[in-house]
């Protein structure tokens, strides 16, 4: 129960950071996130753990969690890390899949375009989820999988501002869908391209939005201080 809750909080202050509700700098109590949801401190420290791990927040010392500073390049420089260790996993899934696997990532791609039709973002964004761990699962090397999927956890809150950034969605599975073609293909380097195309894709759209809102709040007027 304590991670599924920890789960929430997670979920919970990775949004409301995004989201700039919780500034840069700003110090996050672990009793006031408890009190907030009504329960102990075990969770509140497992959620922060969690999101230290993103890169969202910072311990320091004798000052405890802080939201930390979004540093573009470094982010940058993890999504470009990310889009080669996809682009290499497809393009040894493409030699490796069983007939079985092949036919399970063709079926999530059907399902994929059921829920474009439907317009269901949430349906779709999990089947995507399932689409990229798929393709991890199916390079067979436990090594690159998890280095894959360590960074893939490290970026998801940012690249989850995609979900909301419109039109992504049509875009995105017609990608998926020339993924899966060059994947039942055995085409190693045409799998490689398109997976390295379909992140690359989104890392752009992801560094572009995030640089355009940190302008814009930089621009922002300061808030004059008040008379003594």
């Amino acid at each position: 129960m304590s991670s599924t809750i920890a789960e929430q909080i997670y979920l919970s202050l990775t949004d409301q950071i995004i989201s700039g509700k919780l500034a840069p700098g700003q110090r996050i109590e672990e009793q006031t996130v408890a009190t907030q949801f009504g329960i102990s401190r075990t969770p509140v420290r497992d959620a922060l753990r969690q999101l230290a791990g993103s890169g969202l927040v910072e311990f320091r010392p004798h000052r405890g969690a802080m939201v930390a500073n979004l540093d573009l390049a470094q982010l940058g420089e993890m999504l470009e890390a990310l889009e080669e260790l996809e682009a290499l996993c497809a393009r040894l899934a493409a030699q490796r899949m069983s007939a079985v696997e092949r036919k399970q990532l063709e079926l999530m791609t059907h399902q994929q375009t059921e829920a474009v039709k439907a317009k269901d973002d949430a349906l779709y964004w999990k089947l995507n989820d399932e689409f990229h761990e798929a393709i991890y699962k199916g390079a067979d090397n436990r090594s690159i999988h998890e280095i894959t999927e360590n960074f893939r956890r490290r970026v998801m809150p940012f690249r989850s501002f995609l979900f909301s950034l419109g039109n992504r969605m049509p875009t995105a599975f017609g990608e998926h869908q020339e993924i899966l073609e060059a994947i039942l293909a055995s085409d190693t380097e045409r799998a490689y391209k398109a997976m390295r195309n379909h992140s690359g894709n989104s890392n752009v759209r992801l560094i572009n939005f995030l640089r355009d809102r940190e302008q814009e709040n930089t621009a922002q007027p300061k808030p004059k201080a008040g008379r003594r």
